[in-house]
């Protein structure tokens, strides 16, 4: 069965294969404006140099990535060797890339960023790397990827084992400061009109044209004003609690909006609130804007400067008047997002662009562009709905073409559309944030978007062996143009006519933020077997420097070949893997052609295409359930719990909140993401100790403290034999409360941490996102949760009558359902409980 994770739904690269560059024969090294010596093809591509002959890689080159690789996570340790194997069934075939990830603890410090432009592949444009074999006698290197051979000066050291001089050459991660702007086409002198093929029309570059400025992009709050009395007085308290804790050199702005918008004056300094109003039934015109900034307004500056305005600005925002149906209040939100951007844009100076626009919404957009003020039952309704997303789509790609993020932050009590609203967030690189109320996790998720970086026209770019070629890219990403992308990445770029780099600049992304915690999901596809006994992989990530110049961030991996399929199946990461698909089922879900009851039965058309390929039936037939394999039962119990869980499941109660679950997820980073889809369970028994077990309802006895990691939400269970001990109760407390902050360290959005106590109403937060184990047979109850082992006859007695009846299928029951016997083991969790390896973690030592 065809692979359906090569089909370009999303962002994608054409689906071809990475192709060589072009050469000019017979060329000598010479050095471009930023110091590079530009490599010279070989003048023949059958032989190689006698020098090059028979060298091998950096000694270190393998092991370079020490510990745990925190940017790069692939689906398996070993690649498939033919087409058929890599292409067939549903098992993803890429990798995890977090571009901005820290080194991981303990890791050796990065060496700091080399001052010169990197050496790149005449043919293919590969930077060098750890695994390219090199002559620093005679300055030549051999690409890895292409096998072309090149020269350059800067190797010819003479010495033998003089690379080790080199970071590029010992490293598998290294970053580049070059000094080189960006949007200068080599060989062009700056005339985007000379790449041949493209009419000169970069415009889907974006914010990506510039080299970036070390200004601190802007911060503009669009607050809604349609709220209660409550809400009202606690919006006001996070608001102020924010803008006091953000830096002081942030440059912010402040709308309101209700029945009209209201810019407000930070350039007053009485003390008062002033503000000029425009209105909202229409979008704003250029003359509106013109008239707003005259006079000496300022509706933009540093934090330092404005600081008493915003107090008196956010002190006098007062509850919607007359009260009524929250739903119905005017909100004209479109309007004000427009009149932002616009006033953001007027701001920019010295070419600096971008910045962000965080929204702090009560209910929905009802008046004005983008508002549906018709009810569910109206005929009008219908008419208004398709209208307003016509809008959201329109705006979405005209403020994600400025390079303006928006976060949408709610915490009224009224959906506010955010399958509408999804466009937006997703096209500019933004989130939207559904939380209770505006207390303390809404103070700090405002908080925390408040800081996040802007992309500030950041670039990624796919590089694999040849005939292996980028199929999809799915996160914070949007494809470039062959054009955009060669002015993106121009500097450094080899030597060569302008129509064969901009024919060949291909698998080139914008990056539409650039949050440390985000992750891009990289599907590969091959177009022919593999014959050589490695493939490589090379991601890059462009992005300005505080410095000026730009930072090149080269992360270059090599994964062996596996030589069979059972090979190939013991080295698949079914955690990396069913990300991957998970992601792919999200975007289904998110769009308008699939929808979320046929992402639904994508999954388990998946999981059913996997046991096809990978577990073929028995001959006789003598089952009555087909077999899946073992390898992958990770992979299976993944998706079993993505169809349960707030995405395509019933945890989350209104379509609003499975919208803005997806939205989040398929932008999250690794860990966070492996939590989303899979919860995380960890018991406590004293101490500070936690150990992680299955994620199954056979761990709620009494006599533990649960904790629940799932991805945006942590819960913390505790049990009646544990809270009837007062002492024991507030160790409990204390060590669940320190183990919940570690796992929730550095995620964005804030997971809101739930601490209850067995038996009461929010109980059921946990409960129903455990596997029901108490509905399977003994057996499988051991092979799954191996911990029920150790309890006696009338205590596993007791423990299964505690449990309420449930239509709830179990893992077992589902996999029947589908017709396959679930592998009895194949757990990472249950394995090593089972082999008795330690599984235990401290609150303060915990590595995600």
């Amino acid at each position: 069965m065809a692979r359906d994770d090569v089909l370009p739904t999303h962002v994608g690269a054409g689906g071809a294969p990475v192709s060589a560059w072009s050469s000019r024969p017979n060329s000598t090294p010479s050095r471009s404006v930023g110091g590079f010596i530009n490599p010279v093809a070989s003048t023949s591509s059958h032989f190689a140099p006698p020098s090059l002959e028979g060298l091998s890689i950096s000694d270190d080159a393998s092991s370079a990535a020490h510990g745990v690789d925190t940017r790069v996570a692939a689906t398996c340790s070993a690649f498939p060797r033919t087409k058929a194997l890599a292409n067939a069934g549903s098992l993803p075939l890429g990798a995890l890339v977090s571009p901005f990830a820290p080194p991981a603890v303990g890791a050796p410090a990065e060496d700091p960023p080399l001052r010169r432009d990197p050496a790149r592949c005449a043919r293919c444009v590969a930077f060098v790397s750890p695994f390219c074999a090199v002559d620093t006698a005679n300055g030549m290197w051999r690409c890895c990827f292409c096998g072309c051979d090149n020269s350059d000066a800067m190797f010819a050291v003479g010495a033998s084992g003089a690379a080790a001089g080199f970071p590029e050459l010992t490293r598998v991660d290294v970053e580049y400061l070059t000094d080189a702007a960006a949007g200068t086409a080599v060989g062009t002198g700056g005339d985007v009109s000379a790449l041949v093929g493209t009419g000169g029309d970069v415009s889907d570059l974006g914010s990506a044209s510039g080299a970036g400025s070390a200004s601190t992009p802007a911060v503009v709050f669009v607050v809604d004003e349609s709220m209660d009395d409550d809400e009202c007085a606690s919006l006001r308290r996070s608001l102020l609690r924010c803008v006091r804790g953000a830096d002081p050199s942030t440059r912010v702005g402040f709308l309101t909006y209700a029945a009209a918008v209201a810019a407000h004056d930070l350039s007053v300094t009485t003390g008062l609130a002033a503000a000029e109003v425009l209105p909202g039934i229409r979008s704003p015109t250029p003359e509106d804007v013109e008239d707003l900034v005259g006079d000496g307004r300022m509706y933009v500056a540093p934090l330092s400067e404005c600081a008493d305005a915003i107090d008196a600005i956010v002190s006098s925002l007062r509850p919607a008047s007359g009260g009524g149906s929250v739903r119905r209040r005017p909100r004209c939100l479109g309007p004000a997002l427009e009149t932002a951007v616009a006033l953001m844009r007027h701001g920019w100076t010295g070419g600096a662009g971008g910045g962000r626009v965080v929204v702090c919404a009560s209910g929905p957009a009802t008046r004005g562009p983008g508002g549906v003020a018709a009810d569910e039952d109206s005929e009008l309704f219908d008419f208004e709905e398709k209208a307003a997303k016509e809008y959201v789509d329109e705006l979405s790609i005209t403020i994600a073409k400025l390079g303006v993020s928006v976060d949408i932050l709610v915490g009224g009590r009224e959906a506010v559309g955010a399958l509408k609203l999804a466009p937006l967030a997703d096209a500019t690189g933004g989130v939207i944030l559904l939380l209770e109320d505006f207390g303390e996790s809404f103070f700090e998720n405002l908080s925390a978007a408040v800081r996040r970086p802007a992309s500030n026209g950041a670039i990624f770019t796919v590089r694999a062996s040849a005939g292996i070629g980028c199929a999809r890219v799915i996160g914070a990403v949007e494809a470039l143009s062959k054009a955009a992308a060669t002015l993106a990445t121009a500097p450094s770029l080899p030597a060569g006519d302008s129509a064969s780099i901009a024919k060949e600049a291909a698998d080139a992304f914008r990056l539409k933020s650039r949050d440390i915690s985000q992750s891009v999901a990289v599907f590969l596809e091959y177009a022919g077997d593999v014959e050589a006994s490695h493939v490589h992989v090379q991601f890059v990530a462009w992005f300005p420097s505080p410095e000026g110049g730009r930072v090149a961030r080269c992360m270059t991996r090599r994964i062996p070949v596996a030589p069979s399929m059972p090979a190939y199946l013991r080295g698949v990461d079914s955690s990396v893997s069913a990300v991957l698909a998970a992601k792919k089922a999200a975007l289904d879900a998110q769009s308008d052609a699939v929808g979320p009851k046929e992402a639904r039965k994508r999954v388990e058309a998946r999981v059913l295409d996997v046991a096809d390929v990978f577990a073929p039936r028995d001959a006789d037939g003598g089952s009555l359930h087909d077999p899946f394999p073992r390898e992958l039962g990770d992979f299976a119990e993944a998706m079993y719990h993505l169809l349960r869980g707030p995405m395509l499941g019933t945890l989350a109660g209104h379509e609003d909140e499975r919208a803005a679950m997806r939205q989040l997820f398929l932008g999250a980073g690794e860990a966070a993401a492996r939590s989303m889809l899979v919860p995380r369970l960890y018991v406590w028994r004293g101490g500070d100790v936690f150990e992680e077990i299955p994620p199954a309802d056979l761990a709620l006895r009494s006599v533990h403290a649960l904790v629940l990691d799932h991805g945006t939400d942590v819960f913390v269970w505790i049990g009646h034999g544990v809270s009837a001990d007062e002492e024991r109760l507030a160790a409990a407390r204390g060590a669940a409360a320190g183990h919940a902050a570690t796992v929730a360290a550095g995620r964005f959005p804030v997971p809101r941490v739930r601490m209850f106590r067995e038996g009461s109403s929010q109980a059921r937060y946990m409960v129903s996102r455990l596997m029901p184990l108490h509905r399977d047979a003994p057996h499988e109850q051991d092979a799954m949760f191996p911990p029920v082992r150790s309890l006696s006859p009338n205590e596993r007695k007791a423990l299964m009558e505690s449990f309420l009846p449930t239509d709830d299928f179990s893992f077992f029951g589902w996999m029947r359902q589908l017709g396959l016997a679930a592998p009895l083991d194949g757990s990472s969790v249950k394995l090593r409980m089972m082999s008795g390896d330690d599984t235990s973690t401290t609150a303060s030592s915990l590595i995600l």
